[in-house]
């Protein structure tokens, strides 16, 4: 999902009420899977694989950042005018004075950014495509300090550089083509097999060598043969697109959760906030409540699972001394 990257125990279906998601998903992802041939069109230097310099890890692009951009600007508006804006105008502020530094740290102080703070008590942050960062003012008052407000910006800027929102897009392109082909070919297939069985009961016969009665057996037989093998086609679909959704969809959007959060750590290390605040953070969060849906089932790894491996992240860069802090990488990384 692109409406949000959260930060509370569960995806960001749970973090905001309906009126809040529809905006945020204000469909994004649908219009870029119903343009799919035009983006793959426009933009045909982009379909294939890339090395992202923040991440080093290859990433297959069919859409490129101003296509989605321009795509993100209706919902970025809706949600500024329908969201209420928080009253103190010191949030916006202060939202802006650690954004602009964690910028910085990443670079990205030439390029344009528009914040929001939102009068909700929801402790989430979001980020939409052409540097767009909309925090919710619950969660600006459950960090204890800037720092950790920098670490939920920090982590928000990381899916920017990481450009996850253009992967995430392609690989639902990707993976619609993927499923759409695998059901045709087996409805194909299933729907060869009830002619052959039709066939086979003529066995080679004329019209005028089978009686009425059993070609109207032949006839009830394919059509029953038919609904099943239609019915079996959309049992096939829906298996495919479950499976392409738990097994490639959830564990890349766990992954890009996870690297966001080391690129955010950096990100603040270079601004000079502290980056073992982004540590204490997911602690706190980990402490507010139990996880109802199992990691496997969820966008977002455990808030348990970010801290530890921030902390270890954090740890081996130090440990690098003066090479420390160039890449996201550890050495345990497959």
């Amino acid at each position: 999902m692109l409406c949000s990257h959260g930060h509370n125990h569960e995806n960001c279906d749970q973090n905001h009420d309906q009126d809040t998601k529809d905006m945020l998903n204000r469909r994004l992802m649908v219009q870029a899977l119903a343009a799919g041939g035009a983006l793959t069109v426009a933009a045909p230097a982009l379909s294939g694989c890339a090395t992202n310099p923040e991440t080093g890890s290859k990433q297959f692009l069919l859409v490129g950042d101003s296509q989605l951009s321009q795509m993100a600007a209706s919902s970025w508006n809706e949600a500024k005018t329908k969201l209420p804006s928080a009253r103190d105008p010191l949030y916006l502020s202060r939202l802006r004075s650690i954004g602009s530094r964690i910028s910085r740290g990443a670079n990205k102080d030439d390029e344009q950014w528009d914040y929001a703070v939102f009068e909700k008590d929801t402790k989430n942050a979001f980020v939409l495509p052409g540097n767009r960062v909309g925090f919710y003012k619950g969660m600006m008052d459950f960090a204890d300090n800037d720092d950790q407000i920098a670490a939920v910006m920090g982590h928000e800027v990381g899916h920017v550089t990481g450009r996850h929102a253009a992967e995430r897009v392609s690989q639902q392109m990707g993976g619609q083509l993927v499923v759409a082909g695998g059901t045709a070919l087996a409805g194909s297939q299933l729907s060869k097999k009830c002619r052959s069985q039709a066939n086979a009961r003529i066995g080679g016969r004329s019209r005028s060598q089978v009686s009425n009665q059993e070609v109207y057996q032949i006839q009830r037989e394919y059509q029953n043969c038919m609904r099943g093998a239609q019915y079996n086609t959309q049992l096939l679909s829906a298996a495919l697109g479950m499976g392409y959704q738990v097994g490639v969809v959830l564990p890349f959007s766990r992954k890009h959760e996870l690297q966001s959060d080391r690129l955010g750590a950096k990100y603040m290390h270079k601004a000079g906030y502290d980056p073992y605040q982004a540590v204490k953070l997911w602690e706190k969060m980990a402490g507010e409540g139990t996880r109802s849906t199992p990691e496997f089932l969820s966008t977002h790894p455990s808030p348990a699972r970010r801290a530890r491996e921030l902390d270890a992240y954090i740890r081996y860069q130090e440990r690098l001394g003066s090479q420390g802090w160039e890449t996201i990488k550890l050495p345990d990384d497959v």
